[in-house]
């Protein structure tokens, strides 16, 4: 199973007026977090007076509905990814500015921390995640938290502020066919599932958001403004969010999955390679056994959302794909060719 870890020569990481502006907006996550880490553990842990704190060792995103809370509740079955914790504690995304909100951050780690600290020869080893799916799009949120002003452009995003306290983390995005996502999406949090109200939405929406690039950045369109309000397109813009992780880490570090291959794989070696990527030790066969031909928990509730919706509304427009489709086909190209991997075209 081929998955997108790239290994190319690693882009330039973040300037420095980013970096300049990240202390000015969040001095207290830049001063607090920044760290020089214990060697004697894999995780970054540091100490803070004699208590030990740890920040995640690998941040798993993507995107409401592909599939990201499955992936994660796998990867916990290693015995090397703790997994007494909470999947998606959202810290990028309701960045603080003040001590407490750090702290918190911190703490949610702090189980890991003590188990960490109080075996150190028998779990330096180990390492623990952040499964927040905003990590890859939510970056409107990191600008409104700092007061910016966003007729221009974004002046930093969350890849930037990961990395200015964590350069060596390992980032997984688990990305799902971009109409697919939308459809979905909507139907699950909209309050009328309509196909007509759908409809007329993504008209709307698609209307607005090449009005948007006439004065500003695809960048710019698909964050501030395109990831919020239903249906969100912006999100499924993928490129606009992949691009930016991959100005900020070396390529080594990021690995790109698809929704399709892990839902449907037929071969376990997938999640084999997600931990040859964090660098931790394949599992025995016996292990990935209950994984194969499985249906995942989200599947089957998708499956059940849909035909609720189904029996209730009818299907979705035919119209309606074909138009999200029309529009998500030119930055699905972007995409596959930035990532040198045909199948992000979705075509198949």
């Amino acid at each position: 199973m081929e998955v997108s870890l790239l290994t190319e020569k690693p882009m330039h990481a973040a300037d420095s007026q980013i970096w300049i502006r990240m202390q000015q907006y969040f001095p207290e996550v830049i001063g607090r977090l920044k760290r020089d880490f214990l060697p004697e553990y894999k995780n970054p842990c540091f100490l803070e007076g004699n208590r030990t704190r740890c920040l995640p060792y690998f941040y798993l995103g993507g995107a409401p509905k592909c599939g990201t809370t499955d992936l994660w509740f796998n990867l916990l079955r290693h015995p090397r990814v703790f997994n007494n914790i909470v999947k998606e504690p959202h810290f990028l995304k309701n960045i603080p500015k003040t001590y407490s909100g750090t702290e918190k951050y911190l703490n949610h780690f702090d189980t890991f921390a003590k188990w960490v600290s109080g075996d150190p020869y028998g779990a330096a080893k180990s390492v623990v995640g952040d499964g927040s799916a905003s990590t890859l799009w939510a970056n409107y949120d990191i600008v409104k938290k700092a007061g910016i002003q966003t007729e221009g452009e974004i002046p930093f995003v969350f890849a930037d502020v990961i990395h200015a306290i964590h350069p060596k983390a390992k980032v997984i995005f688990i990305l799902r066919d971009p109409t697919n996502r939308t459809i979905s999406d909507y139907f699950l949090f909209s309050r009328d599932k309509s196909p007509t109200h759908f409809h007329a939405k993504v008209v709307q929406k698609i209307e607005w958001f090449e009005q948007c690039l006439r004065s500003r950045s695809l960048k710019s369109c698909a964050n501030v403004l395109g990831s919020r309000d239903i249906p969100r397109l912006g999100i499924s813009v993928y490129i606009a969010h992949i691009r930016e992780w991959l100005r900020v880490f070396p390529k080594d570090q990021v690995l790109i999955l698809r929704t399709e291959d892990w839902h449907y794989h037929e071969d376990t070696n997938l999640l084999q390679d997600v931990f040859k990527f964090l660098d931790i030790e394949a599992l025995p066969e016996s292990n990935l056994q209950p994984i194969k031909k499985k249906e995942t928990l989200n599947e089957i509730k998708s499956k059940q959302i849909t035909q609720r919706q189904s029996n209730k509304h009818g299907d979705i427009l035919p119209k309606t794909r074909q138009l999200l489709d029309e529009f998500y086909a030119p930055y699905n190209e972007q995409l596959a060719t930035f990532l040198k991997d045909k199948r992000f075209l979705w075509k198949t």
